[in-house]
């Protein structure tokens, strides 16, 4: 039996790494799972159910959530790990890039936690959104990417506070791992670049000098977060970043 037997989940951004590592490790601990995708269709385990919902939009986020919840009989967890990342200097920064980034990364949270509050009031459950380092200590060329990370993570302890008595957890990571969206940006970097940054992130994390990996440094811990040993947990953002960040130090 594992550590989220029975439990019955949505998981947003299936088809990315976190979400698809996250997928696959609730479904070894015993989860029930729906997730959404919005282009790209997701590496499902058995039995998992999956659909395509474009998360700036609240009437087909409601309705999508909504029917997972029929098909779930319930939720009693939501893993909003869809989002996206760019890179733009902040003198260049438009109003229509600042107004797409909230809306992939903001506005989407606000869609699919509320979506799942109205599933979760009368029975609680566990919310585990994304924060990011970028969102803490900021972010050169990334000042918007950042902005929107940083939102996510004020709201999160916001609604943590708000939907505590109806025993809602809320809470954020703040990863440091290699997925897909890395390999890309790092596809764009020239054999120099790349070997500055393999010699930055020897240098700034402890934990191997290394990215972590999203299924075993990272999806652990978004387990833990939706799981019963979390029930004490609210409000806080964890950085899975192999000590890059040491929050509260």
């Amino acid at each position: 039996m594992g550590i989220l037997n029975g439990k019955r989940v949505i998981i947003t951004g299936g088809a990315g790494g976190i979400g698809n590592a996250a997928m696959h490790l609730f479904h070894q601990e015993g989860a029930i799972i729906a997730c959404t995708f919005h282009s790209e269709h997701p590496d499902l385990p058995a039995g998992a159910l999956s659909e395509r919902c474009d998360l700036t939009d609240k009437s087909q986020t409601d309705a999508v959530f909504d029917g997972f919840a029929r098909q779930l009989d319930g939720l009693d967890v939501l893993i909003h790990a869809a989002g996206a990342h760019g890179a733009c200097p902040a003198d260049q920064l438009t109003s229509e890039a600042w107004e797409d980034m909230f809306a992939l990364n903001g506005k989407a949270t606000l869609f699919t936690n509320q979506a799942a509050f109205r599933h979760m009031r009368n029975t609680g459950g566990s919310i585990v959104n994304m924060g990011s380092v970028e969102g803490i200590r900021g972010s050169a060329d990334h000042a918007c990417y950042a902005a929107t990370r940083g939102a996510v993570m004020s709201w999160t302890r916001s609604i943590a506070l708000e939907w505590g008595r109806y025993n809602i957890r809320a809470n954020c990571v703040a990863p440091v791992v290699h997925t897909r969206l890395a390999e890309r940006m790092s596809e764009n970097l020239n054999d120099a670049a790349k070997t500055d940054m393999e010699q930055f992130l020897s240098r700034a994390i402890p934990l191997g000098g290394r990215m972590g990996h999203p299924l075993h440094d990272l999806a652990p811990v978004i387990a833990f977060l939706a799981s019963d040993a979390s029930h004490f947990v609210t409000g806080q953002t964890i950085a899975v970043d192999g000590g890059f960040m040491m929050l509260g130090s």
